[in-house]
């Protein structure tokens, strides 16, 4: 019996990339290394030993892509500009770097899919001094925004100014995964306070060109379960809560930080409230990136967050441990409509990974994982939806297989396969659904498949929320 979920009018159906993912020759033209091309050259970080050197090769096989994103009937294409590419110093912009995606752009338009760019998705240029912990990389951001926004402004009716700030923040500046690979509550207050200000800043940039499209800010966003009642774990959800969301949502929305953020920091306030005028530009949309949520329980000592992240045993989980559960992908679109009001909400990134150490070569190809998450993900999307939330589209994560920061090439998320051995690139199941998925704006959910997820067991698996 078909039980089809449709999508409204004119809904933006689209799949996402990032160019240090992708295009590989992180050094071409005269590019600046930047702080995530020295982390994949000095030390251990990078699972196998594996770099972004090569990649997809998307630097040089970038029509051949878009040729698969017309054959794939993507209405939109969510990618990121290089900064260390653009400006390989600061105050000179590389105009042949700039020529790159001005044809990535043209030959988008070409195919009829329109193109949605992010300024900044984790890539710092080196001559950035101090990283985001310094104000000034800040302003060296809106300098970069500027010179972008005068070359491309009018081919590229969407912008987004960041990509996911608080993986930024907390995984380079508390968990120390991330570059720089630091662990301290002060310098991740800062590093979170300068990227809302660089977004804000470049907000306001765009907005003195009156340009003709829309800007907004993408985020990682997840709400916190707990498995206890006891107030002590109901106030720390709480308090993570403000870290995690409400550090970047409520500065955006002319709210300040949260009273949480300094208190964990140990930061005053008054150096943030200068800036906070600036942050509060209003945005066109807010990118929404979901995979899962997080669990919390009041853990003192555990990690820099005194959290446990153990999720409820038996519990549903990819390859990578993450939790799946669909209906919290509502709640958190629900919760962003009452809480904040945002007048357009995009999901710009959602999907699932499968790992080549995990899966036959088989199971990769036939993924039906895939197809059973996205289809669960977007009826809850539907739901909400129906529920008056402004959802205007979806970008699933992602077009193709790449470079997945310290996970190296193992884990998969890609509707097109990339073998990195020959950048040979073929079509997985999950292509064909979403493909005709677009072509008629929606999907049969009886028909989707039902298959056996791994299982979270409290033994031997240490539960993260990366």
């Amino acid at each position: 019996m078909s039980q089809f979920i449709s999508f409204p009018k004119d809904f933006l159906w689209g799949a996402a990339t990032s160019s240090f993912q992708i295009e590989g020759y992180p050094l071409a033209d005269g590019a600046a290394p930047s702080g995530w091309y020295r982390w994949t050259k000095e030390g251990d970080h990078i699972a196998n030993g594996q770099n972004a050197d090569i990649a997809c090769d998307h630097f040089h096989k970038y029509k051949e892509d878009v040729a698969l994103m017309k054959k794939l009937g993507l209405k939109a294409y969510r990618f990121s500009l290089s900064w260390p590419r653009i400006v390989p110093e600061r105050g000179r912009v590389n105009e042949k770097a700039v020529d790159f995606y001005r044809r990535l752009v043209a030959e988008l338009k070409q195919a009829g899919i329109t193109p949605c760019a992010t300024l900044f998705h984790w890539e710092v240029p080196d001559w950035a001094e101090g990283d985001w912990e310094n104000r000034e990389t800040a302003l060296a951001f809106r300098e970069y925004a500027e010179a972008v926004f005068q070359r491309l402004g009018k081919d590229v009716p969407y912008w987004a100014t960041h990509n996911e700030t608080v993986v930024v923040a907390h995984l380079g500046y508390l968990w120390g995964y991330f570059p720089p690979g630091k662990a301290d509550k002060r310098a991740a207050a800062r590093v979170t306070h300068h990227l809302n200000l660089a977004h804000g800043l470049a907000v306001q940039a765009y907005r003195g060109m009156n340009l003709p499209g829309e800007i907004g800010w993408v985020l990682a966003l997840c709400q916190f379960r707990t498995q206890s009642q006891d107030p002590v774990d109901l106030r720390h959800l709480d308090n993570l809560e403000h870290l995690h969301n409400g550090s970047f949502l409520d500065p955006v929305s002319g709210r300040g930080y949260p009273k949480f953020f300094f208190g964990y920091s140990g930061e005053s306030p008054a150096y943030y409230e200068r800036d906070l005028k600036d942050i509060a530009h209003p945005i066109d949309f807010l990118g929404v990136n979901h995979y899962f949520p997080n669990y919390a329980r009041y853990a003192p000592g555990n990690n820099i967050f005194d959290n446990d992240f153990a999720m409820p045993e038996g519990m549903p989980m990819n390859d990578l441990n993450w939790p799946i559960i669909p209906e919290a992908l509502y709640e958190l679109l629900t919760f962003l409509h009452k809480a904040y009001g945002f007048k357009k909400l995009l999901i710009t990134e959602n999907g699932i990974p499968t790992r080549d150490s995990l899966r036959s070569q088989k199971e990769t190809m036939e993924d039906d994982l895939r197809i059973s998450y996205v289809g669960r993900y977007l009826a809850q999307a539907r739901r909400a939806i129906d529920e008056g939330v402004p959802l205007r589209g979806y970008f699933h994560w992602s077009l193709m297989d790449n470079f997945e920061w310290c996970h190296g090439y193992d884990p998969r998320f890609g509707l097109i396969h990339v073998d990195f051995k020959t950048l040979e690139r073929s079509w997985k199941k999950s292509a064909y659904w979403y493909q005709k998925l677009i072509q008629e704006n929606g999907f049969d959910f009886a028909a989707l498949p039902n298959p056996t997820y791994r299982i979270f067991k409290s033994e031997g698996i240490k539960a993260r929320n990366f």
